[in-house]
């Protein structure tokens, strides 16, 4: 036999696309395996630590008897009724903060003058407790759905407005005096040149947004509301109910994680580059 027709075992053992096809599937696994192990030691501290330090249920329950909660159909039937209202006043306030954030970040963004006058006026109104604004929203709008949705909006607000102001502020100065040698409207410069440059930046801040926006929501119900999963978690808190309370945090903990993903994911589809 020649040197050219002699193959290493390898090679004959293997298909071409084998190889490729293991690297692809320890990728995964090297993405997947570590949140999966975290995961799996939290669970695992969760339901043993409490009886090995002797803990009292209504202090720390362990893991089952909070998974246990999710068997009853009356806390199922009420997170689901009050996810809802939760879910409704986090995306309407993040809707709302995040159009007044983005045109407030072009604004202060593209003019030097306008950043100078209201940026710190800005910064000191997101200094605030928004624990302090609630009861002022509560009095000037009632108790409805408005105040929790103006508490979430304002948590989402300053996020979309720093970075949308930073992605701007970055825009290519050629590709700006391009844009004005040929006489583009201010509409024009918006659309084609200023948003599109900071569309990674805005996404990057609406991805810290969709979390503080859920915050908000439930912050201005533990204010003042009839129902929301805000109202649910004082009511099991009253009751020394801790594994409801645990239950209605595991809700509201998946809510954060699906509405970030969906951020990720669109993300990924507008600023593939």
């Amino acid at each position: 036999m020649s040197v050219s027709e002699q193959r290493a075992p390898e090679e004959i053992a293997l298909p071409p696309a084998a190889k490729p096809r293991r690297d692809a599937r320890g990728n995964a696994l090297r993405v997947v395996g570590p949140p999966v192990a975290l995961f799996v030691v939290v669970a695992a501290l969760w339901q043993f630590l409490p009886g090995i330090l002797g803990l009292e249920k209504f202090v720390l329950p362990p893991l089952s008897d909070v998974l246990a909660q999710f068997g009853s159909a009356s806390l199922l039937d009420q997170l689901w009724t009050n996810g809802l209202v939760t879910l409704k006043e986090t995306v309407l306030g993040l809707l709302l903060g995040s159009v007044l954030g983005i045109v407030g970040g072009v604004l202060l963004g593209e003019s030097a003058i306008t950043r100078a006058t209201f940026y710190p006026y800005l910064v000191a109104f997101q200094s605030l407790p928004k624990i302090a604004l609630a009861p002022l929203f509560v009095i000037w709008f009632g108790f409805g759905a408005t105040p929790k949705v103006l508490v979430a909006a304002t948590l989402t607000f300053f996020p979309l407005l720093v970075n949308t102001m930073s992605g701007v502020m970055t825009v290519d100065r050629d590709r700006a005096k391009l844009f004005r040698s040929l006489s583009a409207t201010r509409r024009q410069v918006w659309l084609k040149l200023l948003l599109p440059s900071a569309l990674p930046s805005v996404l990057a801040g609406f991805e810290v947004a969709t979390v503080l926006a859920l915050l908000g929501a439930v912050l201005g119900e533990f204010v003042s509301s009839q129902d929301g999963l805000g109202v649910l978690l004082q009511q099991q808190q009253t009751n020394y109910d801790t594994a409801g309370v645990f239950a209605t945090l595991i809700v509201l903990a998946v809510m954060g994680v699906v509405l970030n993903q969906i951020v990720v994911q669109l993300r990924k589809r507008l600023v593939f580059w």
